[in-house]
């Protein structure tokens, strides 16, 4: 696959992640980093704009979510939504590298 083909997919995939995100009521947020020797290059995060809370990608930097794992969160998201009628349910996610907290707060 040339290089172009990949930067296309990878457009389409965000673009496609980016609406999953809006339909939640959450906006996915990139790095705006220009370095690629930098760590969070091309990485995202997932905040909730209500309360400006940043619900997934924010360990071990502050933009920390590949787009693999941008999608693997909205999809749990959209299999395990949250009751924002209990009190107290959830946590904040920190959304490490290789994992994430399920129980993200809204």
């Amino acid at each position: 696959m040339s290089s172009n083909m990949e930067t296309e997919n990878d457009k389409n995939r965000e673009a496609r992640a980016r609406r999953v995100a809006t339909k939640l009521g959450l906006v996915l947020r990139k790095s705006c980093t220009r370095d690629s020797s930098r760590m969070d290059y091309g990485c995202f995060r997932i905040v909730d704009p209500k309360t400006g809370r940043v619900l997934a990608g924010t360990y071990p930097y502050a933009y920390s979510l590949t787009l693999d794992q941008v999608e693997a969160t909205l999809e749990e998201m959209l299999a395990n939504p949250i009751d924002d009628t209990e009190e107290g349910v959830g946590s904040l996610a920190e959304g490490g590298a290789a994992n994430y907290d399920p129980r993200w707060e809204r």
